[in-house]
């Protein structure tokens, strides 16, 4: 069952993890895939560009150099006429990790089919990979940003998400988003009122946790929901409250039955029927990048040397 907080009367912080002057996301790389369904991804990246003022958009279609060619630049022109459009070929992945590290992209945006599993894992491997943020959108999902679904651990890292969430909130004109902590009573002998003792003491870290984050003006609604599997209770409570995207770290803490791990990341990116934000923390450096590329590049030379 999902217990959710009432609204309360708001505190300021006199610290804040966050400057409203500094824009959640810069330059947004657009993943396309030469198929009719990139009509879709470009409205949504089309939504964006208007949501972030001052967002640059370079749009990129990784080509396989026998199939026929596409007039991906005309369709880039006509539904996002700001945005920069290149082809490449080669390996989509390594393209694409490539070109965001090169161009300084703090956000990718993929789209997929409700089918494309191959879309899907791209996804999940670029969220694992790249040194910036990944969003998914799946085909004929909404251009719009009316919900926004926030699970949080208590760690930095959720912190981190909330924030960027409520950001993204404050540019659409949301006035709350909706931070849900799931957790699991493993305990072997419990009484009636147990679940009430944890909800209570949910609600006071809650309020702890939220204290340095810059909601931006934004009413971050606690709920609490009980469940043995993290993912799956954020894709139900999405659909339950008919959320139209959900933000979530990439990475969290390892300890405690509430948890969400990097694996409750991916499972959410795999199943969701909604957008997911998969966000790239503050702690995340472009040397990471730059040791997987030379990676990537030793090991082409290898392959070379032996061929």
């Amino acid at each position: 069952m999902t217990q959710q907080l009432s609204r309360p009367s708001r505190r300021l912080s006199t610290a804040k993890l966050y400057d409203r002057s500094v824009p959640v996301f810069r330059h947004m790389l657009v993943a396309l895939s030469g198929q009719e369904s990139d009509a879709g991804l470009l409205d949504y990246a089309a939504m964006l560009d208007r949501l972030l003022p001052g967002i640059s958009t370079l749009a990129v279609h990784v080509a396989d150099p026998a199939a026929p060619r596409r007039d991906v630049a005309g369709r880039v022109k006509g539904r996002l006429p700001g945005a920069t459009c290149e082809l490449a070929s080669g390996d989509v992945l390594d393209t694409i990790l490539d070109l965001a590290g090169d161009r300084g992209c703090d956000l990718i945006l993929l789209g997929h089919k409700s089918q494309a599993r191959r879309r899907r894992s791209l996804a999940r491997r670029l969220a694992m990979k790249a040194p910036c943020s990944i969003w998914m959108v799946p085909d004929a999902a909404p251009a719009t940003i009316e919900r926004v679904l926030v699970p949080v651990d208590f760690s930095a890292r959720s912190a981190d998400s909330l924030g960027i969430a409520t950001s993204l909130c404050e540019a659409a004109g949301l006035d709350e988003c909706l931070a849900l902590h799931v957790y699991f009573n493993d305990a072997a002998v419990t009484f009636d009122e147990f679940d009430e003792i944890l909800v209570e003491n949910a609600e006071r870290a809650f309020g702890i946790f939220t204290a340095p984050v810059d909601l931006h003006g934004v009413f971050a609604r606690a709920a609490f929901v009980e469940a043995p599997n993290v993912a799956q209770a954020i894709l139900r409570v999405a659909s339950e409250q008919a959320s139209d995207l959900i933000v979530m770290g990439t990475r969290g803490r390892s300890a405690s039955a509430a948890v969400l791990l990097g694996s409750e990341t991916e499972q959410a990116l795999m199943g969701s029927a909604v957008p997911v934000l998969a966000v790239k923390h503050f702690g995340a450096r472009m040397r990471l990048f730059q040791a997987l590329r030379d990676q990537r590049v030793q090991r082409r030379d290898s392959e070379e040397r032996y061929t």
